[in-house]
């Protein structure tokens, strides 16, 4: 495993020897902001923006809205705010194209010419190729006759652009004979998926997710909610090759008799990929981080474990308790947030005051003068090396910072219909999510995270060679203007952005919100910097 890992590893490294000189950046560069026009659409601007991904060409692909709408014509309807998935090649500096927006025909099959309503989840990019994969949400897709019945279905889908070609990943359609290779596998012939939960991984033509099901229990004719990790292959076979099991809640935790029972959403490269599984989400006693090659039910490798693996610069004997979902992955490292120890301490959370009407509503019903949430007192960032198997500690709390995780309330009031931001139709609730990213060298490795201190929030470094310096790169106190010329005069940084595929072979993609709070004037944007 350590051969075939380092095999491919160099390989990369090799591919990208020969775009860094070209590329190098020392400071913040522009993918696009509040002033671009976003394309296909009638000279509309961006406006908000979700965590971009990026590659080790340079190429940034970006979930981005505008404010109000472009009224008729592509890129807008009846003066709605145009919403989409767009990519922009920074290394070469071209122009920003789209990808899919709300006026895009879903590809094929689809046979109602059903077009997008949402892309719920941000959107992820093969790490050497220029493919890209997202989720997205439509009306039906698929009319056909069951039974006699007119019946319609494929509200969801995971779809892919690769080498200009639309592509369907995976949908609702594997209840439809003649799309059976859409269906959950390993368990009885036709069941289709009900969702896909969080953002689809890319690795080379395979789209690498994770799949909620349900099923019938025979013996108490009840129904039962089902998980795991999957993966398909949309070239294999002329493109009809079947979604092929990782691992599912009938999978066995390694080392143990108990099963899964919940998966988090995959992260993949290289022909690798790897998730947090737990034996029980909410309460976890079992489950970890686990790593397995693009096979059919492959036998998955635990790289660090809840209860058994030692947590790095603590007493001898203190273990992991807990594991975020989000994992950073290119192939050797694997960036990751954990808890340890029972300690907890309270924060306060309030209510947003924009976005969805009725989801600020509901949440003010329920918590009007705010909740009090309880978070683990030990947190921290950690490195995983596949060749090595080291663990490496880049931060932690209270010892650096005050916290990692970040809060928000999402979901799906009840009596609502499901919301843009929510289209899974999961209950409203309080979420927290930390937010790291790892870009790997030769032996080494550079990493960035999202940390929260007194009352400044920003974005540190570390380099896996000098592990004990961590370098703020923005924060909260700084110029807007610092990360974008555009930004108003006298503006400081509001809010800072990076995701899991944020830093890769060097390049660093993160969103930034700028604000001046006695003009009330603002601005934000997707950015750029190569770090090699």
């Amino acid at each position: 495993m350590k051969a075939r890992i380092l095999g491919r590893y160099s390989l990369l490294l090799a591919v990208l020897a020969g775009t860094s000189m070209a590329s190098a950046q020392s400071n913040w560069t522009t993918v696009i902001n509040n002033g671009s026009v976003m394309p296909g659409s009638n000279n509309v601007l961006f406006n908000s923006y979700n965590q971009p991904s990026v590659n080790a060409l340079g190429t940034v692909v970006i979930r981005a809205r505008s404010k109000g709408g472009s009224g008729t014509g592509s890129g807008g309807s009846s003066g709605g705010p145009v919403h989409g998935i767009y990519m922009r090649n920074m290394l070469l500096r071209r122009a920003a194209i789209r990808v899919f927006d709300k006026t895009s025909v879903v590809p094929q099959p689809n046979n109602t010419g059903a077009t997008f309503t949402e892309f719920p989840s941000f959107p992820r990019i093969d790490l050497l190729t220029n493919t890209v994969a997202t989720r997205g949400a439509s009306q039906p897709v698929w009319t056909y006759s069951l039974n006699g019945t007119d019946t319609k279905v494929g509200t969801s889908g995971v779809y892919v652009v690769q080498r200009g070609n639309d592509l369907t990943a995976n949908s609702q359609l594997g209840v439809v004979p003649e799309y059976s290779f859409f269906q959950v596998p390993g368990v009885a012939a036709g069941l289709r998926f009900d969702q896909f939960p969080g953002a689809p991984a890319v690795n080379g033509n395979s789209i690498v997710f994770k799949g909620n099901y349900t099923e019938v229990d025979v013996e108490s004719n009840s129904t039962l909610s089902k998980t795991g990790v999957y993966f398909r292959n949309v070239v294999k076979g002329g493109g009809v090759g079947p979604v092929q099991r990782i691992a599912d809640t009938s999978t066995l935790i390694p080392g143990t008799t108990t099963p899964f029972g919940a998966t988090a959403t995959p992260s993949a490269a290289l022909g690798m990929m790897v998730f947090t599984g737990w034996d029980n989400e909410d309460s976890p006693t079992k489950g970890g981080i686990y790593r397995a090659p693009l096979r059919t039910d492959p036998a998955l490798t635990t790289l660090v474990g809840i209860g058994t693996t030692q947590v790095p610069g603590e007493a001898s004997g203190v273990t992991f308790k807990n594991f975020g979902e989000s994992l950073a992955f290119d192939g050797r490292f694997v960036a990751f947030w954990a808890t340890w120890g029972e300690e907890k301490r309270f924060v306060n959370l309030t209510c947003p005051s924009d976005g969805n009407k009725d989801l600020i509503a509901y949440c003010l019903s329920l918590y009007p003068n705010g909740v009090s949430m309880a978070v683990p007192v030990y947190q921290g960032i950690f490195v995983y090396d596949g060749i090595t198997r080291r663990i490496t500690a880049l931060a932690k709390t209270p010892k650096n910072f005050d916290d990692f995780l970040y809060w928000v309330f999402s979901g799906k009031p009840p009596g609502t219909g499901n919301t843009d931001e929510n289209v899974d139709g999961e209950p409203a609730r309080w979420r927290s999510a930390a937010f790291a990213a790892v870009s790997g060298r030769l032996f080494t490795f550079q990493a960035v995270f999202k940390a929260h201190k007194n009352t400044v929030d920003g974005i540190y470094h570390v380099n896996g060679a000098t592990i004990s310096k961590i370098t703020t790169l923005l924060d909260t106190t700084m110029s807007g203007q610092a990360v974008d010329p555009k930004a108003p005069a006298g503006s400081i940084v509001s809010a800072l952005g990076v995701e899991r595929e944020g830093y890769r072979a060097g390049w660093l993609a993160i969103t930034a919100s700028m604000l001046n709070a006695t003009t009330s004037e603002s601005w934000g944007g997707v950015y750029t910097r190569y770090m090699p």
